[in-house]
C-alpha cells in the first residue's frame, strides 16, 4: 500500500531529499487517530520509529524494544549488552533534560546499570525528524546530575525527588549525533564516535567525575591548547571539588590520564590537542 506523505514546506522537502538517502526521516501516522493524548502520540510514534530505523552505535546491530511498561529502559541490542532509554521532544532540547528519581539514577550509574539516552527533536506539524544525539551512558557522571526540589508533604509522592540531567556539563565526546539539522552520520562515524566514549568506562565511575568535568573545560577551548589555557577553569574545578586542595596537580594528572585514553594528545611540553571533536 502507498501512504501518501504530508506536504511540508520547500526547507523540510530539501531535507527530505538529504535524508531520502540514508534513513527514513517522517515518523509513522497510520495508527495516530486511535491516540487522542498528545503525549501519547508522542511516544508511540517515536518508538515505533526508533525500532524501525535506529541501530546499536556500539556495534552496528538492531535495537530491539523492551516489553511495554518496561522500567528505565526502552531498547535493547540484539548482539551487544548495550541498553538504551528514548527521550522525545517537539522542541529541541534545551540545557538540562528531565530525569527520574534522583538517587536511583545515582545508584544505577554508580553499579553501571544507567541505559544511555536517546535524544530525538521532531517537528510536531509535519510529523518529520530533525535531530537525534545519543547521550553516551560512560559520559554521564554525578557532577551533571541535578537533584530537583522534592515534592511537598501535600502531594501524593511527597518526598519523591527527581533530577535533571544537564546537558551542558556532560563532554561533547559522549554526545554522538546522528542526525544534526539535516545532516545524517554514516554508520562508521557514529560506532567510531561511540567507541570513544566508550573509553570513559575504563575509568572507575568514583573517578570518572573528575575526567569528564576537565574535558567539558578543554571543549570550551580550541583543539590546541596548552596547559595555562586548562589552569583558566582552576577556580571552576576547584568550587566543583572543594576537598581538592591541589587543583593545578590534579589537572596534570587527569590530563595524563585522558592522553592514556585516546582522547588527546601531547604535543610537546604544556602543549595538547584534542583527538575527537
Amino acid at each position: 500500500m502507498v501512504v501518501n506523505r504530508p506536504k511540508v514546506n520547500n526547507q523540510y522537502n530539501l531535507l527530505a531529499k538529504v535524508y531520502s538517502k540514508q534513513l527514513e526521516i517522517y515518523l509513522p501516522r497510520t495508527f495516530i487517530s486511535k491516540f487522542k493524548s498528545k503525549s501519547q502520540i508522542s511516544r508511540v510514534v517515536t518508538e515505533k520509529w526508533a525500532k524501525e530505523n535506529l541501530f546499536c552505535p556500539n556495534c552496528g546491530n538492531k535495537i530491539v524494544p523492551y516489553p511495554a511498561n518496561t522500567k528505565v529502559y526502552d531498547f535493547y541490542c540484539s548482539k551487544c549488552p548495550e541498553r538504551f532509554q528514548l527521550k522525545s521532544s517537539g522542541k529541541a532540547f534545551s540545557k538540562s533534560i528531565l530525569g527520574a528519581e534522583y538517587k536511583t539514577t545515582l545508584r544505577s550509574l554508580r553499579v553501571g546499570r544507567h541505559p544511555s539516552l536517546i535524544l530525538l527533536h521532531y517537528d510536531r506539524d509535519n510529523m518529520l525528524i530533525k535531530n537525534i544525539s545519543i547521550l553516551h551512558r560512560a559520559c554521564i557522571t554525578a557532577s551533571c546530575l541535578r537533584p530537583r526540589k522534592p515534592l511537598s508533604p501535600s502531594a501524593r509522592r511527597h518526598g519523591w525527588q527527581g533530577c535533571l540531567y544537564l546537558v551542558d556539563q556532560i563532554p561533547k565526546l559522549g554526545l554522538i549525533s546522528i542526525v544534526n539539522d539535516g545532516r545524517v552520520a554514516s554508520k562508521n562515524q557514529v560506532i567510531q564516535r561511540w567507541q570513544a566514549a566508550r573509553k570513559f568506562l575504563e575509568v572507575p565511575f568514583a573517578k570518572r567525575g573528575w575526567l569528564a568535568d576537565l574535558l567539558t573545560c578543554i571543549d570550551q577551548l580550541y583543539t590546541t591548547f596548552t596547559l595555562y589555557d586548562v589552569y583558566q577553569f582552576e577556580d571552576k574545578l576547584a568550587e566543583l571539588y572543594p576537598s581538592n586542595r591541589n587543583v593545578k596537580p590534579k589537572i596534570r594528572q587527569q590530563l595524563q590520564q585522558l592522553r592514556d585514553l585516546g582522547i588527546i594528545e601531547f604535543l610537546q611540553p604544556g602543549i595538547y590537542r584534542r583527538l575527537h571533536e
